[in-house]
């Protein structure tokens, strides 16, 4: 077990012990409910047609965001979503996706020159799925950044699926940012460095398509009944 998964591990127990102090937000659709158990401020329901809802992870985008101009700084999300599925639907599949968005800045000596200082940032998000009570059913994926001075854009998917019982999702993250200044005899104390890395737009997809009930299915069975006596009695007609 890595440095990075003990400390997602010890964040995640840590927000465990008191997730009862916060208050639960509850998005509903007509195909399924989602409540973010440890989730210190509301989700968003961005959009929801055509069997397609996105849902803003605000806690998640508050929560992984760190920068720093000296020494080290860092923070950690863990989200526990409980998805109801609506009678007459099922879920054919989710996705998360976000974008990391690090800044590395070193300060350069007084004179330009490349400095001593050093910048540095670590992210890592995992995600996971599960039926309820327990059961994976989606294989935790993992998606990290290290060193990086720009934008990554990333998605994780399930892939299809045909749930039409409950699951939990699952999302744990942790930030790391550490800064320091480039030291020069006129600058003893040193010249700041910079560092920042966060999380923008963190986004739940989650598909879903209505389920026929049985009465439709007897219908459409009667109907295409009906139309194959028709289509024989004009076979039958043209031949005679």
């Amino acid at each position: 077990m890595n440095t990075m998964t003990r400390l997602l591990i010890t964040a995640a127990l840590a927000l465990a012990s008191v997730s009862t102090a916060h208050a639960t937000a509850r998005i509903d659709t007509a195909a399924f409910s989602i409540v973010n158990q440890w989730g210190d401020s509301p989700d968003v329901l961005l959009s929801n047609s055509n069997g397609v809802t996105r849902i803003g992870l605000t806690s998640a985008a508050d929560s992984l965001d760190a920068f720093t101009s000296r020494y080290q700084e860092g923070n950690f999300y863990a989200g526990l979503f409980e998805v109801t599925v609506h009678a007459g639907y099922r879920v054919t599949g989710f996705s998360f996706s976000g974008t990391f968005a690090g800044v590395l800045d070193v300060a350069p000596n007084p004179n330009g020159t490349p400095g001593n200082g050093f910048a540095f940032n670590s992210g890592n998000i995992e995600f996971s799925a599960g039926s309820r009570p327990h059961g994976v059913f989606y294989g935790e994926h993992t998606q990290r950044v290290d060193m990086l001075d720009g934008a990554l854009p990333f998605t994780m998917s399930s892939g299809q699926l045909s749930l039409t019982t409950d699951f939990n999702l699952s999302l744990q993250g942790l930030i790391l940012v550490s800064a320091y200044p480039t030291v020069t005899p006129q600058y003893p104390s040193g010249i700041d460095s910079f560092a920042s890395l966060r999380v923008v737009n963190p986004v739940f997809t989650i598909y879903t398509m209505a389920v026929p009930e049985p009465g439709h299915y007897a219908m459409l069975l009667a109907g295409l009944g009906i139309v194959v006596s028709l289509r024989r009695r004009a076979n039958k007609h043209e031949q005679s």
